[in-house]
């Protein structure tokens, strides 16, 4: 009774998207919804990448889930057996730190205090759509386009959190990824995939650090900066049995120009680009069910602006110089186990995610501009089909509250406290044909 409910409650939204696909159309949809495209689960990575894979957990590195797989793995795009997937994601996330302990007033000349009580960032729900196509070349050969996003360092809040103006930022990243994979052996594929992307971003409110800066011109309240970069993704599958697969894929650093606007902000004279990362990943699938397991390793230590910790660089190196401050990430290493149920009506989903969040305690500071602390994640799908030629899908994810505490590392005359949390939900309607 609940499935049938959720068919025909998602019906009339997935169909509606099918309607609307064709490939001008996805792109014009977006760049319209680009600057929309947040989804922090693992730091500003997406918890994965298609309706599907995101229902088993965000797994996909051994067996393709759906018209996205190209974005975890090429290799398993001869997988997918549909030309077409489309679906529209609403992302739900719940952000805010609060300050307790030593008042403002206490504050020494030359420290750093903020206002003691709770904000709230505003803007809580997003839209962004994702678009995958493939097809099979001859028995050899596969192909695939996905354009995709991800976000997750958006802030809005209506305060002068640091003292210069209402305060947040906004990091938008879009990938158009083109696929190929090529059946080496009955039992091997190898996939590679070029990457284009493009990234937008914009802080405001931290003119207050201008001090701190080697270009407080070009550190904060400059609008939208965009910048292009190029990567690419390779990967390979191997099956051990008829049921039994393994898989790994590596994807480049994605370099990009540098953010103009905001040299004076972000390490290596704005420079922002996006980690190199790792997956692994096992699956057993056969016509009753799968099950599927990944690793993946997220490499933040390797972008300066994401990596470098504010102290003591914020006190010996000017904000925006190569070893200017940053957010003091860690790298990140994410575990996935995702499970489908296959009936006549339909596959149930459902699968668990953990990561243990990248900001330590000492970072809090700067990190309210973008707390990107979750680590639990539940989710669950129910794909159907209405006709016997397309595919519906529902999805949702949800990841618990999860908090990080520190002291103000720039109030060290007193013990004041920023506590930053997040809590988020995403909901995903998907057609496939």
């Amino acid at each position: 009774m609940v499935l049938k409910i959720i068919s025909i409650i998602a019906a009339p939204i997935i169909i509606t998207l099918r309607n609307i696909v064709n490939l001008k159309h996805i792109l014009l949809l977006s760049i319209v919804f680009f600057t929309a495209s947040v989804s922090a689960t693992n730091g500003y990575f997406r918890l994965g990448y298609g309706h599907n894979s995101i229902a088993m957990g965000g797994t996909g590195t051994a067996l393709a889930q759906d018209n996205m797989a190209a974005a975890i793995n090429p290799a398993t795009i001869f997988g997918i057996d549909k030309t077409y997937g489309v679906e529209l994601t609403l992302f739900n996330p719940k952000r805010g730190f609060e300050v307790t302990g030593a008042s403002p007033m206490s504050a020494q000349a030359g420290e750093f205090p903020l206002m003691n009580g709770e904000v709230r960032s505003g803007s809580e729900l997003f839209v962004l759509p994702s678009f995958g196509y493939q097809r099979a070349i001859n028995d050899q050969w596969a192909m695939s386009l996905a354009i995709y996003g991800n976000g997750g360092m958006n802030t809005d809040y209506p305060a002068a959190v640091f003292g210069a103006g209402d305060t947040g930022v906004d990091l938008s990243q879009l990938f158009i990824s083109t696929a190929f994979a090529y059946k080496a052996t009955e039992n091997t594929t190898l996939g590679f995939a070029p990457i284009v992307a493009v990234q937008s971003f914009e802080a405001r409110g931290v003119g207050s650090f201008a001090g701190f800066s080697q270009d407080a011109a070009n550190l904060s309240d400059n609008g939208h900066d965009t910048v292009f970069g190029y990567g690419a993704r390779l990967g390979i599958t191997q099956k051990l049995t008829s049921s039994l697969t393994l898989g790994a894929s590596y994807q480049t650093q994605i370099d990009f120009a540098e953010f103009d606007k905001y040299q004076g902000l972000f390490a290596e004279n704005g420079d922002m680009d996006i980690p190199a990362t790792y997956n692994l990943g096992v699956a057993f699938d056969n016509a009753d069910f799968t099950v599927a397991l990944d690793y993946q390793k997220i490499n933040y230590s390797e972008i300066a602006s994401i990596a470098n910790p504010l102290l003591p660089n914020i006190m010996m190196s000017a904000l925006g110089s190569d070893t200017g401050a940053g957010f003091g990430w860690n790298d990140m290493e994410v575990f996935k186990l995702g499970a489908a149920f296959k009936q006549e009506s339909g596959v149930i989903r459902a699968g668990i995610s953990y990561g243990e969040q990248p900001i330590d305690s000492s970072e809090v500071l700067f990190n309210i501009l973008a707390p990107g602390v979750q680590e639990l994640h539940y989710t669950a799908g129910y794909e159907f089909t209405l006709n016997g030629e397309v595919d519906y899908a529902v999805t949702l994810s949800y990841s618990p509250s999860k908090s990080v505490k520190g002291l103000n590392p720039l109030y060290q005359s007193q013990q004041q406290y920023i506590e930053l949390d997040m809590e988020q939900f995403e909901l995903t309607f998907a057609c496939a044909f």
